[in-house]
């Protein structure tokens, strides 16, 4: 079968109920949760391929690789999962849920590297002129860096903005043996 295609259904059937009961961003930070918890633990996968786990049991874990205390349409979505025996493609359906809600509500991700923590004022001012650049709402991951040696690095999309002092450096550098090959 195509795993894409499965999870596309899904995901698009887990949207269309999410919206219809007005629970769609609850359901997408559960989903981003069960990605989490999939990268974090990796028997998760083992466990749900598992034909020998009853139901039940793959209902608890789906209930808790999502957080725990789970929204009505995540709780019926995992029971047609199940139900239809489409557990091992879990992850999927959840990436490809978070895709499809982040592009319903024009949500960019981006990182924001820095080599120290920033203040949150001047945080706040790189992604308002990042999210006036894209037109939306833009998510970012904040990692610090001290390679970096001083400014930042801000990627989203195909938008990457490189004002840290490495970076600085590294172009002089690449300038500098670029007109020594031209001397030789």
């Amino acid at each position: 079968m195509n795993t894409g295609l499965i999870a596309d259904r899904y995901a698009t059937a887990l949207l269309e109920f999410a919206n219809s009961s007005d629970n769609q961003d609850r359901v997408y930070q559960e989903a981003k949760v069960v990605a989490q918890s999939f990268s974090t633990f990796n028997e998760l996968k083992k466990l749900f391929d598992n034909p020998m786990l009853a139901k039940a049991e793959k209902r608890k874990f789906i209930g808790l690789s999502a957080g725990g205390n789970v929204s009505q349409p995540f709780d019926r979505f995992t029971d047609l999962i199940l139900e239809n025996k489409r557990e091992e493609y879990l992850l999927s359906i959840m990436l490809k849920y978070v895709d499809l809600y982040r592009k319903q509500k024009n949500i960019h991700v981006g990182k924001l590297i820095t080599a120290a923590p920033l203040e949150p004022t001047t945080e706040k001012r790189l992604i308002t002129l990042m999210e006036n650049e894209t037109g939306g709402t833009v998510e970012i991951e904040k990692i610090v860096d001290p390679a970096l040696l001083g400014g930042f690095l801000f990627e989203v999309g195909f938008v990457r903005w490189d004002a840290s002092i490495s970076g600085q450096l590294q172009h002089i550098k690449n300038e500098y043996i670029s007109k020594n090959k031209k001397i030789l």
